[in-house]
């Protein structure tokens, strides 16, 4: 009942202001109990997607006492998601989902088995990208162009490695495969992120250890080209040791989406105000490196930790995503780039207020609509949750 409060008062207060205006939420998931927990962690954050007035979402849960993943669809003028369907038939994790553009299809990927996969939903044969140990995939579609990146062993670490997919029917094939950077890594790299800008170029960015303390990186590989640019940082902090410990501040899981006619945008944790723990940043590319770090998350915001961040746009609109406990319990909080900085934090209504709310995957499909996925913890189980709003 005071959840239901709370949601009609957070609609009233919409009303009252521009800004978000959030339908009622819905349930993704019908496997729910106190001893089923899915998970919806990835590179890039992509478990949702919009595909020709269909939404598509991707899970992963324990239900059948291994970890598998699902999947559901929703038309947008339906009253619920479809009941759940397997992704694959064996042990599944981080699966993540694009739209093949205008088709109301969608391509998954997951990792599996020591590897990654990928698929056409609902009917396609899984498809292995890579011959060595892999993990942490993502995908990128737009404009009929469709890529794949994922960390695969290479020596002693794990380097990035991009793929180019073609999609015929329900068939996928991997016509090239080949790392951003052509040496062995000197360390670790991980947790990929990947768009494709609106000129078709291949934007890349990932957690790298090259500086002994994980900082993000990325590339980029202009459209029509195979070959990437030379790797550059997208942390304008300097590695070096913070109060005599360590080698630098921390920063991970960076997110990616396009922006403007041939950029993109970057976000991420990032720990350099090391005390309060993770804050979100962001960075913008207009076309090679990214510019001058911008925190994200407002004041309000301040000495606490902030978790999974994601980001989407869709024309001149960008949200950005994450949880935290600012009001005594993790809430999902949004920030909306105005053209000159991110405007004040606001909650979303359903995914705030007294128990537990986290994890969001976030989406903006071509008419600008924010099509929301998180996490709730309640009494009788975890629950996947939905939410949808239109800007006014």
């Amino acid at each position: 009942m005071r959840r239901a409060v709370l949601f009609l008062a957070g609609l009233l207060a919409a009303h009252a202001q521009a800004g978000w205006q959030w339908e009622a939420p819905l349930d993704v998931s019908r496997a729910v109990g106190p001893a089923v927990f899915p998970h919806v962690e990835s590179a890039n954050r992509k478990g949702l997607a919009v595909s020709h007035g269909t939404v598509g979402m991707v899970w992963e849960d324990n239900r059948s006492g291994t970890p598998r993943c699902y999947v559901a669809f929703r038309p947008t003028d339906a009253p619920a998601f479809s009941a759940d369907s397997p992704v694959s038939e064996d042990e599944c994790y981080e699966p993540v989902l694009a739209a093949l553009d205008g088709t109301g299809r969608f391509l998954a990927a997951w990792e599996a088995a020591g590897g990654v996969w990928v698929r056409v939903l609902p009917a396609g044969k899984p498809l292995r990208l890579g011959t060595a140990a892999s993990a942490q995939v993502t995908l990128a579609s737009r404009n009929g162009q469709v890529r794949a990146a994922w960390a695969e062993q290479a020596g002693r670490y794990k380097r990035i490695m991009v793929a180019t997919l073609s999609v015929k029917g329900d068939t996928v094939t991997a016509q090239s495969v080949r790392p951003v950077e052509a040496g062995e890594p000197a360390n670790d790299q991980a947790w990929p992120a990947l768009t494709l800008t609106a000129a078709g170029d291949v934007v890349v960015a990932w957690e790298d250890r090259r500086n002994h303390h994980t900082v993000p990186y990325g590339s980029r590989a202009p459209a029509g080209t195979r070959d990437y640019a030379p790797v550059g940082r997208l942390s304008d902090q300097r590695s070096g040791r913070v109060d005599g410990l360590g080698a630098g501040m921390g920063a991970m899981r960076p997110t990616l989406a396009a922006w403007g006619e041939n950029g993109s945008v970057a976000v991420w944790l990032d720990k350099r105000d090391f005390l309060a723990g993770y804050d979100v940043y962001a960075a913008f590319d207009a076309g090679g490196r990214f510019a001058k770090n911008l925190r994200v998350q407002d004041s309000f915001g301040d000495n606490m930790a902030q978790w999974h961040a994601g980001v989407a746009t869709q024309g001149t609109r960008l949200v950005v995503a994450w949880d935290d406990a600012r009001d005594g319990t993790p809430d999902v909080w949004l920030s909306t780039w105005s053209g000159t900085g991110f405007v004040e934090d606001v909650a979303v209504p359903a995914a705030s207020g007294p128990g537990e709310q986290s994890d969001p995957l976030l989406a903006l499909d071509e008419t600008g609509a924010l099509h929301l996925v998180w996490l709730a913890r309640e009494a009788d189980g975890t629950r996947v949750r939905y939410a949808r709003a239109v800007w006014r």
